[in-house]
């Protein structure tokens, strides 16, 4: 089986079942599906870190990461943001370092290592839910998701074939220019039959041609800042892959680093400029 048909076997299914999901009227499976997804990205970045030699506190982290994501998850019950959540998990960081017999010498690293985490794949992370909130939130989200996908798509695809200017080569060697630029055709080609499949089918739809070309911008170049972010992360920890969860493509972490960034990117153009 090719390396292409293993990754397609994988992803179509995914998407599929994280469409559905996202339209259902009833949030809890996709609510299930981002908690569960956050947490693993965290767990694949904390065992990252266990395996470069930099102590963290997997249960801690999980509980901290879990305290930022639960006033999202129990919403509409509840209708407070939970900004305070993040200190709560520092809390409970902190107070696992004093509790903790671990040589003193690595628990500022752990402390700190973990909560970085929690911070990252929390803070970014509540916007998938921020952004199925909105009203028609899930065609926003649909907007994240086909705009990330075809960034990756159109620039493996055009980076493959053409590719001879790197882009980032300490980073992340493979990345060129050339796969930038297909990245990006791509996403206008995806907004844009996205865009005319919505006014087709009547749904309502506040974006225009304008925002179709702004935001092919916008969601290209920080799809590829959130896969850079995550390629120097794996670097500095001398790894490949933040996991093996899904077969052909990765970890976690590796499917969901460049909508981490797009998702509070569209959040807030939706609130400046839409709202």
């Amino acid at each position: 089986m090719g390396s292409l048909t293993k990754r397609l076997l994988v992803a179509v299914p995914a998407i599929v079942i994280l469409i559905a999901a996202t339209f259902w009227e009833q949030q809890f499976l996709f609510k299930f599906i981002a908690v569960c997804s956050l947490g693993l990205a965290l767990l694949e970045f904390l065992t990252l870190a266990d395996r470069g030699k930099m102590k963290t506190l997997r249960i801690e982290g999980l509980l901290a990461l879990g305290f930022v994501l639960l006033p999202w998850v129990l919403r509409p019950m509840v209708s407070w943001e939970g900004k305070g959540t993040l200190l709560v998990g520092l809390w409970i960081l902190t107070l696992s370092f004093l509790c903790s017999n671990r040589p003193l010498k690595e628990m500022v690293t752990s402390v700190s290592v973990t909560f970085f985490g929690v911070s990252y794949f929390g803070l970014l992370g509540v916007y998938f839910f921020r952004l199925r909130e909105l009203p028609g939130g899930a065609w926003h989200l649909l907007w994240v998701f086909i705009a990330t996908w075809a960034y990756d798509t159109g620039g493996y695809f055009a980076g493959n074939l053409w590719g001879r200017h790197k882009l980032a080569p300490l980073a992340s060697p493979k990345k060129t220019w050339e796969g930038c630029i297909g990245g990006f055709v791509l996403v206008i080609v995806g907004l844009f039959l996205l865009w005319k499949g919505m006014n087709y089918f009547g749904v309502p739809n506040p974006y225009s041609l304008t925002d179709i070309l702004v935001l092919s911008l916008l969601l290209s170049f920080f799809a590829q800042v959130g896969d850079l972010v995550e390629s120097v992360i794996k670097r500095s920890l001398s790894a490949k892959d933040s996991g093996s969860f899904f077969p052909g493509h990765g970890g976690v972490f590796d499917r969901i680093d460049s909508l981490l960034f797009n998702a509070p990117v569209l959040f807030y153009y939706l609130i400046e400029f839409k709202q």
